[in-house]
């Protein structure tokens, strides 16, 4: 186990990339033959994520958003390999990448849709409009929680 020292620096760096999600612009992922098909078996961190994830969205849209962004945070802080940097320009497009990739998952996951479907639901006009004012949200609640720790 890292030390807290470790831990505190992750968490921090995490959050900085959290803040610069952007999923505005975002281009669909390069489509599989196999539409139905996620791929790989989906990791424990990720099935736990859209478990909450499914949770929060029975309450609204803004609450999963808040969600996905929260846990992707801890996600990048845990698992930094996950940041695909070679087809990135920087860290904050890497983690824009995959919080398209992964809320194309989720709903994958969630209503058994397919690939195509899953995309255009992501690039919905309404649904970027609401994703801008959940990262709007989360940034807010970072920049509060950041206050509160000086």
């Amino acid at each position: 186990m890292a030390s807290l020292n470790k831990q505190q620096k992750r968490a921090k760096r995490a959050k900085i990339k959290a803040k610069q999600i952007n999923i505005h612009g975002r281009k669909p992922a390069a489509l599989d033959d196999d539409l139905g098909d996620i791929g790989e078996p989906i990791p424990e961190y990720t099935l736990a994520m859209f478990s909450k994830m499914r949770d929060a969205e029975a309450i609204s849209r803004n609450d999963m958003l808040l969600t996905l962004l929260s846990n992707l945070a801890e996600i990048i802080s845990d698992h930094p390999e996950l940041l695909d940097m070679e087809n990135a320009d920087n860290e904050a497009m890497a983690a824009t990448h995959l919080a398209a990739d992964m809320l194309i998952d989720y709903r994958m996951w969630a209503d058994g849709m397919d690939r195509d479907t899953a995309q255009a639901w992501l690039t919905d006009p309404q649904f970027i409009t609401d994703f801008g004012d959940a990262l709007d949200s989360y940034r807010q609640s970072l920049d509060a929680q950041e206050k509160q720790g000086e």
